[in-house]
C-alpha cells in the first residue's frame, strides 16, 4: 500500500524590509512639514495673531500725523502679511504736501509709514497769498505771505518745466545773495532774470553755471552797477 505523498506549501507572511520603512518614514516626514507649513502660513496670512495693530510715522515736520494715518487708511486688524502696501504708499503720497512716501512692516504687529514732506522753494502771488513750490516745480500750498526764506517767482504755477528751471537756480544761491534776491522772473528756460531788492537787474540765462554765476554776481555787486549780465560766466558784463 503506498502511502499519499502530503505536500504541505508554506504560506507566505508579511516581511518589512529597511526599503519600506524608509519610505513609510519619509511619507509621515512630509505629512509632517506640510501640517506644520500649513499652519504657519494661516498663522502668518489669517490669523489675527499677526494682525496690524499699530501704524507709525516718520519724516513729519509741517504736516499733522493725523491727515497721514487718515489718508493711509490702514486696516487695523487685518493680518500684517496682506497688507496692501503700495496702496498704502499710494494714498499717502497722493497728499499735496507729501513727496513720497515708503511703507513698511515691523513684526509683529505695526506698519511704519516713512514720508518725505515737500520743501518749498518758490513763492508764486495768487489771489490768496502765494502758491508755494518744491524743486520739483509742484505747487503744494498756499499761504497769505511769502515766508522767510523762500523766492519769489513770476511764473505761471503750470509751467512746471520752467519752475524747474528756476528752482534750480535759486537752490545753489548761497545765502549772501539770496538774501537780496526781489524776485526771479523767466519768460523761457534760456530767460532768466534776478531782480535784487536794490534794484540791479541780472541777466542770469539758464541754470547751467549757477553755483559760478552766484559768485560773479556777488563780486560784480561791488562796482555798484544797475545790470549784470551773466548768461554767459565766462565772460560776464556789467552796466
Amino acid at each position: 500500500m503506498t502511502a499519499a505523498a502530503s505536500i504541505r506549501t508554506p504560506s507566505r507572511t508579511s516581511v518589512s524590509t529597511p526599503r519600506s520603512d524608509h519610505r513609510i518614514r519619509t511619507l509621515l516626514v512630509g505629512l509632517l512639514v506640510l501640517t506644520l507649513l500649513a499652519g504657519v502660513g494661516w498663522l502668518i496670512g489669517f490669523s489675527q495673531v499677526l494682525a496690524a495693530r499699530y501704524v507709525t510715522v516718520t519724516g513729519l515736520n509741517r504736516v499733522d500725523d493725523s491727515a497721514i494715518r487718515q489718508a493711509a487708511a490702514v486696516p487695523l486688524g487685518f493680518p500684517l502679511a496682506r497688507q496692501d502696501l503700495s496702496a498704502i504708499a499710494s494714498r499717502v503720497s497722493s497728499l499735496p504736501k507729501i513727496e513720497s512716501a515708503e511703507v513698511s512692516r515691523r513684526w509683529p504687529d505695526t506698519i511704519r509709514i516713512a514720508v518725505v514732506e515737500r520743501r518749498p522753494l518758490l513763492g508764486i502771488r495768487q489771489p490768496g497769498g502765494f502758491l508755494l513750490v518744491d524743486a520739483r516745480g509742484v505747487g503744494f500750498e498756499t499761504q497769505a505771505t511769502l515766508p522767510s526764506g523762500i523766492i519769489q517767482a513770476d511764473v505761471e504755477p503750470d509751467r512746471v518745466p520752467l519752475l524747474v528751471e528756476v528752482g534750480a537756480i535759486g537752490a545753489v544761491m548761497p545765502p549772501e545773495l539770496r538774501t537780496r534776491v526781489s524776485r526771479l522772473q523767466a519768460t523761457s528756460k534760456n530767460n532768466v532774470t534776478v531782480l535784487l531788492t536794490d534794484g540791479v537787474e541780472v541777466n542770469w540765462g539758464t541754470s547751467a553755471d549757477s553755483v559760478l554765476k552766484s559768485q560773479l554776481v556777488l563780486a560784480l555787486l561791488k562796482g555798484k552797477p544797475s545790470t549784470i549780465d551773466v548768461s554767459s560766466p565766462h565772460n560776464p558784463a556789467i552796466r
